[in-house]
């Protein structure tokens, strides 16, 4: 016990010092990664909750939405070239980077209100377009049915809308490890998870990123450190893996979302065909969501597109994003 208050304190006071209160609802922030030449850290009270993004750029808002194991920095690479057009928003989930945990559940449409209302109010008036990757992309789906008249367009980078197919995923294979065994292990009760990871975060999350990606050399050992540092954070590990355990209910949720609601903004589905991705099937899900789904599959590419593919990822976005 002593030894997780001592955690706790010393997580507090890495997040105290990272912020610099405004007083004005926002609040400057010293992110736990490098910031883009150009781009900002900062924080937006969301309903009440304490959202921490990066911004940078001007124009139509283009809101980033990261994945598991990751934090707004997965689009670091990205962001730059996007910001010549967009105003860029790369977000942290509610409960993960620097980001307030909710006092609720984590399904998408637990979640989504928050994604939705930090866009407004970047832009209140005029539609907005969004990119979202693996978890990402399961929260930010209950928006885009809810709100289709305030998005013009939208990428989703390796993910799917939570649905039945999740539950066909294998456990186990005929090589051993599954790329997707962690679905159920993270979901175990009494907060298993946390307890057997917890202190042996470095090695779990090398691990588990190196199992997704084809292109291994595309990490280096300092960003495996960067990710691990940021979800050694009490709540940040158990915000994320609460994620998961509202998958079983975030599937009912959009089984009544989609009945008879297809998306009708133009989406863009990258996936990758290599160790760890989703290949067609992510395309082939989205047909059954959506009206216009523009379908890439990357050679040589695993779930992580943005370390491992970030030239190919680059000009697909842009071409998407940039087309009348």
């Amino acid at each position: 016990m002593k030894k997780w208050k001592k955690t706790l304190l010393a997580t507090s006071g890495i997040l105290l010092s990272s912020m610099a209160f405004a007083g004005n609802g926002q609040s400057q922030a010293n992110s736990e990664f490098p910031i883009p030449s150009g781009f900002e850290s900062s924080f937006k009270d969301v309903n009440g909750v304490k959202l921490h993004y990066v911004v940078g750029g001007e124009g139509p808002l283009l809101l980033m939405v990261h994945g598991f194991a990751q934090s707004w920095y997965e689009w670091h690479q990205l962001m730059p070239k996007l910001a010549e057009e967009y105003q860029v928003v790369a977000m942290d989930l509610p409960g993960l980077g620097l980001s307030e945990p909710l006092n609720s559940s984590y399904t998408g449409q637990d979640v989504s209100p928050y994604i939705h209302s930090l866009a407004k109010t970047f832009s209140p008036e005029e539609k907005f377009n969004v990119i979202a990757h693996d978890i990402g992309g399961w929260v930010t789906y209950p928006m885009l049915a809810q709100h289709q008249n305030d998005i013009d367009k939208v990428a989703l980078l390796e993910t799917i809308v939570p649905s039945d197919l999740i539950y066909t995923f294998p456990a186990y294979t005929p090589q051993g490890e599954s790329t997707a065994w962690h679905f159920s292990f993270f979901s175990a009760k009494n907060e298993l998870a946390e307890s057997l990871i917890s202190g042996n975060e470095d090695k779990f999350f090398k691990h588990f990123i190196l199992e997704h990606a084809e292109n291994k050399n595309a990490f280096s050992e300092e960003l495996f450190g960067m990710y691990a540092d940021s979800y050694k954070k009490p709540q940040t590990l158990h915000a994320a893996f609460e994620y998961y355990r509202a998958l079983p209910e975030s599937v009912i949720q959009n089984d009544n979302l989609s009945e008879n609601n297809l998306l009708k903004m133009p989406i863009l589905a990258i996936s990758g065909n290599g160790q760890g991705s989703l290949g067609k099937t992510q395309i082939n899900q989205m047909k059954e969501y959506a009206n216009d789904v523009q379908g890439h599959v990357l050679e040589s590419c695993g779930h992580w597109l943005m370390e491992e593919c970030p030239v190919q990822v680059e000009s697909i976005v842009t071409d998407f994003f940039d087309k009348k």
